[in-house]
């Protein structure tokens, strides 16, 4: 029961984990290669490559963001100077927003428009981001406003 707990953002019924389509303001969408998760064109058979991202409520525009039903989390790290995303094997129904340690799966939602940009809550100004150049890893910059990153994203509902 735990996990069910954890997961009433506004003390309304249970959350349950969603599946969202997520790309990039320039199309791309989200595919693993070698156990990363990137960013490209995906065409004709290809197109069943394309990663859906689960998504479970923490509360108003936060959530914990995963992929292969839940399985992998997607997380903030930081390591001396560096702060990276990283893919980890955990359970996203396991995560707590009560958790400290948990706070690196957490991202804040920001709509503006048709897009939604995601932002680190435990490295804050920090965003997921996708390279102008396809087939490249998703990261996180602390640069927005660079041209050189993407940081809107299209996110639907499955």
């Amino acid at each position: 029961m735990a996990a069910q707990t954890a997961c009433r953002p506004l003390g309304k019924r249970p959350c349950r984990m969603q599946a969202f389509r997520i790309w990039d303001v320039n199309q791309k969408t989200f595919y693993l290669r070698n156990n990363q998760l990137v960013a490209g064109y995906l065409q004709g058979s290809n197109t069943k490559l394309e990663e859906k991202l689960d998504v479970v409520p923490v509360e108003p525009h936060a959530v914990f963001l995963g992929i292969h039903g839940g399985k992998l989390c997607l997380a903030c790290v930081k390591s001396g100077d560096e702060t990276r995303l990283q893919l980890e094997a955990v359970n996203i129904t396991d995560l707590s927003k009560n958790k400290d340690q948990d706070k690196r799966f957490t991202f804040i939602l920001s709509d503006s428009g048709p897009t939604t940009s995601f932002e680190s809550a435990a490295c804050p100004g920090w965003f997921l981001c996708t390279a102008l150049e396809a087939d490249r890893p998703v990261s996180l910059t602390n640069r927005p406003e660079e041209a050189m990153m993407v940081t809107k994203f299209y996110f639907q509902k499955e």
